[in-house]
């Protein structure tokens, strides 16, 4: 069974993602800010990050940055999840290391088969 690290500062959306990523025979980690995620994806090593760019503290960028940089978790995929659609901020994503971007509201189909693409099928 794969492991996602699921960071967003808005639970009900966590919530949500969780729902639907167990119904799909997936372990989930939830996160709500960046520092957290960082601490988190050197913990438990997840198989693959879905990271909201908008948060406090520290902000999604940053942390992917960080993910990226270090030699444990530098492997792991990371999908952005994001309200934020512009060409700057999806180069920016991508220039810290995401490996893919999704811009909210989104299907609960793309997230899963943005997920299939980078871990295979997980049934």
């Amino acid at each position: 069974m794969h492991t996602i690290l699921l960071v967003d500062d808005d639970e009900d959306l966590i919530q949500a993602l969780q729902f639907s990523l167990h119904r799909e025979n997936y372990n989930v980690i939830k996160s709500l800010n960046g520092a957290e995620a960082i601490t988190k994806s050197l913990d438990v090593q997840p198989d693959l990050i879905l990271l909201d760019i908008l948060m406090p503290n520290l902000d999604g960028l940053t942390s992917c940055r960080a993910i990226k940089t270090m030699k444990q978790t530098k492997d792991i995929p990371v999908i952005m999840l994001t309200a934020k659609g512009d060409t700057e901020t999806i180069r920016a994503a991508f220039k810290a290391g995401a490996n893919d971007y999704i811009v909210k509201p989104f299907g609960m189909d793309k997230v899963l088969n943005k997920i299939e693409e980078f871990l295979g099928s997980n049934a």
